[in-house]
């Protein structure tokens, strides 16, 4: 069986136009990661552990500690209502605008004596302007 020319160019552009939508899928899968509080990082219990999740809280400033030597930053999270802390260890660099009750999103796991190892920590600003009473 011969395929002419034009079959082989339409062969050619769906092969093009399946490849460009798998990668268009793959990145959009990876950009929308969802994130779960505190609190629902500890109902999930024991099946959190040791799988990597991407958590949401507010930093709790009496529990930072930074050394720069070891470049080793440790730390509480809470969520909004302010229940059970997670102790959080980051290896890395110090983010300029880590500050107390700033929101954070950290991507790492959940080892078995309950301390969230982080790979990532990215620290949101809060909001610094309310709107004007009329």
């Amino acid at each position: 069986m011969v395929i002419s020319t034009r079959g082989k160019l339409i062969i050619a552009l769906i092969v093009v136009v399946c490849t460009i939508g798998l990668l268009v899928r793959t990145a959009v899968t990876r950009a929308s990661t969802f994130y779960v509080t505190v609190g629902q990082l500890y109902q999930e219990g024991a099946s959190a552990e040791n799988q990597q999740s991407t958590v949401s809280g507010s930093i709790v400033g009496p529990s930072v500690k930074w050394d720069p030597g070891t470049r080793l930053l440790t730390f509480a999270v809470e969520d909004q209502t302010g229940g059970r802390q997670l102790p959080v260890v980051y290896h890395g660099s110090r983010p300029d605008n880590f500050s107390n009750n700033w929101p954070v999103i950290m991507t790492g796991t959940l080892t078995s004596n309950g301390t969230f190892e982080a790979t990532n920590l990215l620290i949101k600003c809060p909001s610094k302007y309310t709107a004007a009473t009329q």
